[in-house]
């Protein structure tokens, strides 16, 4: 048998609560583009990007938005991961 296992899909928000920015840390298995929605508390879709899996750990989100609570969603294929993150 050669299929390795697959690394389940998870993602991390750090630091939250944040101050100036928040990053991701993203485990999966596959090389598929990884979409990240943030949104406001009110449902509105503050920013939306497609990043590539080997280059997620260098973003950095949220320098721009006004204290509050985000929900912050990361899918790749079919996997999806919503968290919450707040700005003090």
């Amino acid at each position: 048998d050669t299929t390795k296992p697959a690394l389940a899909f998870n993602a991390i928000v750090s630091p939250n609560p944040f101050g100036e920015s928040f990053g991701l840390e993203v485990s999966t298995s596959t090389e598929e583009m990884i979409q990240v929605k943030v949104y406001d508390m009110l449902g509105k879709l503050v920013e939306s990007r497609e990043v590539d899996s080997k280059t997620i750990t260098e973003l950095q989100i949220g320098t721009t938005y006004p204290s509050g609570v985000y929900n912050v969603i990361v899918s790749q294929g079919e996997e999806v991961k919503t968290m919450r993150v707040i700005k003090r």
